[in-house]
């Protein structure tokens, strides 16, 4: 028996790499492995840039917001303490919780206005949830009411760069009771504005949160806004393996209106469904690749049997049988798509490191969110992208080596 598997595999060698008479046949033959190679290449590199791009925004925002998000649609909350509580309480896998105040305003700076979102921070468990402390380009986050940190995008935009100055304004507050003599007249609608120092600068690496946010302490916020002890948002970290959307679930159903709660998927929902279904449609097209390939390995091996009619009609004279010829067949196939896809996952790992390692190619940030092309590399995928190519690569010779073995030895000697 080991000799014949031996013959098998000796012939399988000839027939594909033989340079005497079918010297134009191994070259097709090499073509097909090309075309295989290509196919997985591009899958390989397709499937990890996608990888990379929604792994890359998963973790800026959860890094900015936390696992998941309580926040108010109504005025700031008062009493935070006693909410944090009740949180902890229905999510008990709850690492940590930051409390923040979030409002919209404008902000000047030496070079510009543009609008932004002012998010006063606790200073004391901000780092506990997010990553904003580690995000600082230069700088340092606030500590005093009179400091911000200011987003990489939009200090590029008005002009700010630390030790600077620049002027929150907000376009409406309520500025209270202005007394006119012995009368009282409600004031809505005047703009305030402060003067801030900008003492940090945070890019997060998502063009939506580097072009809007500036971040102050919380209580120097509070002030600003007229709004003393009270928050808008809770953001929380989760231990590791917690569910995030059973946790955002469980504190909408268990705090009514003006609470709604969101985990980190739920924020960017659209942008990661469209990232899944862009996966799977470049997938199906990329695996038509690996298909016409798996027609050039038809069309090889149907031209390889007219080629060598009279050399398997004598070896079926001698007694090899119809198994053995179909195996033949079928290895020769397997063989390319082998050979094809160890070539095509090769050159798309070592495409896939040199993507990651020198961030080469730049994207408008604006366009695509992020400004670099990720790269991550998931295993399991390989595996089935190399087992989808092989699968393909066998199907494709059945039927040539059972075209061969039916094929009577008289077929081929008849006219020789």
């Amino acid at each position: 028996m080991a000799k014949r598997v031996s013959a098998v595999w000796l012939l399988a060698n000839r027939f594909l790499l033989s340079k005497s008479s079918d010297g134009f046949l191994s070259f097709i033959a090499w073509v097909s492995v090309v075309g295989i190679a290509l196919g997985v290449l591009a899958l390989t590199v397709v499937t990890s840039v996608v990888n990379g791009f929604e792994g890359e925004l998963t973790r800026i925002i959860s890094g900015m917001n936390g696992d998941v998000i309580l926040y108010s649609r109504a005025e700031p909350l008062s009493e935070p303490e006693l909410i944090e509580g009740k949180i902890r309480r229905i999510v008990p896998e709850a690492a940590a919780i930051t409390r923040s105040l979030v409002t919209e305003l404008m902000v000047a700076g030496p070079h510009g206005v543009g609008g932004a979102v002012l998010e006063g921070v606790d200073l004391a468990t901000v780092a506990d949830v997010t990553d904003v402390p580690r995000r600082l380009v230069t700088g340092r986050l606030p500590h005093a009411g009179n400091e911000v940190a200011v987003g990489s995008a939009l200090a590029d935009r008005i002009g700010a760069k630390v030790g600077e100055e620049l002027r929150l304004i907000l376009p409406f507050v309520d500025e209270g009771q202005v007394k006119k003599g012995a009368r009282e007249q409600e004031s809505v609608g005047a703009p305030k504005a402060v003067t801030a120092n900008v003492v940090g600068i945070v890019r997060m690496g998502m063009y939506e949160y580097d072009s809007k946010y500036v971040f102050g302490a919380l209580d120097g916020v509070q002030r600003f806004l007229g709004q003393p002890g009270k928050v808008s948002t809770f953001k929380v970290k989760l231990r590791e393996g917690a569910e995030s959307r059973a946790a955002s679930d469980r504190l909408t159903d268990n705090f009514g209106y003006p609470f709604r709660s969101k985990d980190w998927a739920q924020l960017n929902k659209n942008l990661f469904y469209a990232i899944k279904l862009e996966k799977v449609v470049i997938a199906i097209i990329l695996t038509v690749i690996v298909l016409v390939a798996a027609f050039n390995v038809v069309s090889t091996l149907m031209m390889m049997i007219h080629d060598k009619t009279k050399e398997i009609a004598i070896l079926k004279a001698m007694g090899f049988r119809a198994g053995q010829s179909f195996r033949l067949f079928c290895l020769v196939g397997f063989g390319m798509g082998l050979v094809g896809t160890i070539a095509g996952v090769g050159l798309g790992l070592g495409i896939n490191w040199v993507l990651h390692r020198t961030r080469w190619i730049d994207l408008p940030a604006d366009i695509y969110y992020i400004g670099y092309l990720p790269v991550v590399v998931r295993w399991s995928e390989i595996g089935l992208i190399a087992g989808v190519a092989l699968s393909i690569a066998f199907f494709a010779a059945v039927y040539p080596g059972w075209k061969v073995a039916r094929r009577s030895p008289l077929d081929g000697l008849r006219y020789e």
